[in-house]
């Protein structure tokens, strides 16, 4: 007798790990670009722009840590998150109303949208990226 066994919950985690994986080097060149973006006035604002997986940073945390010109790695002491996600953030009091407001025009760097504008023209490229690894980590898995 000749059968075939589908691994479903492997596959799916092979998949999950593989998606996230793409998704958050994706997002990483996003934030590059998000960060050449962004106004600058101390810095504080570019520096404490960030990407994480599975859920959003502490925004506090992030902040200070931008503020004092630290790592950002030093900024995350625990696990992520369970959320499978990838966030792209800015984590300063006044990152949104810099991003939203369409009449501010900054001393020095870009301007509103510096976030939205590169996810924007980025997405695309980010998901067939993201999708090519789902299907080569799946076809290495037979």
């Amino acid at each position: 007798m000749a059968h075939n066994k589908w691994r479903i919950k492997e596959a799916v985690k092979i998949a999950e790990e593989a998606a996230l994986k793409a998704l958050r080097t994706g997002a990483e060149a996003i934030l590059t670009e998000a960060i050449d973006e962004a106004p600058v006035d101390t810095g504080t604002l570019r520096r404490s722009g960030t990407v994480t997986v599975g859920a959003v940073p502490d925004a506090s945390q992030v902040y200070e840590t931008a503020e004092s010109g630290n790592e950002m790695k030093d900024a995350f002491p625990g696990p992520e998150g369970k959320e499978k996600a990838v966030y792209i953030s800015f984590n300063t009091p006044y990152a949104r109303r810099m991003h939203e407001d369409l009449g501010y025009t900054p001393k020095r760097g870009g301007g509103p949208k510096y976030l939205e504008t590169p996810f924007n023209a980025n997405k695309d490229k980010v998901l067939k990226y993201a999708a090519k690894q789902v299907k080569k980590a799946l076809e290495k898995a037979k």
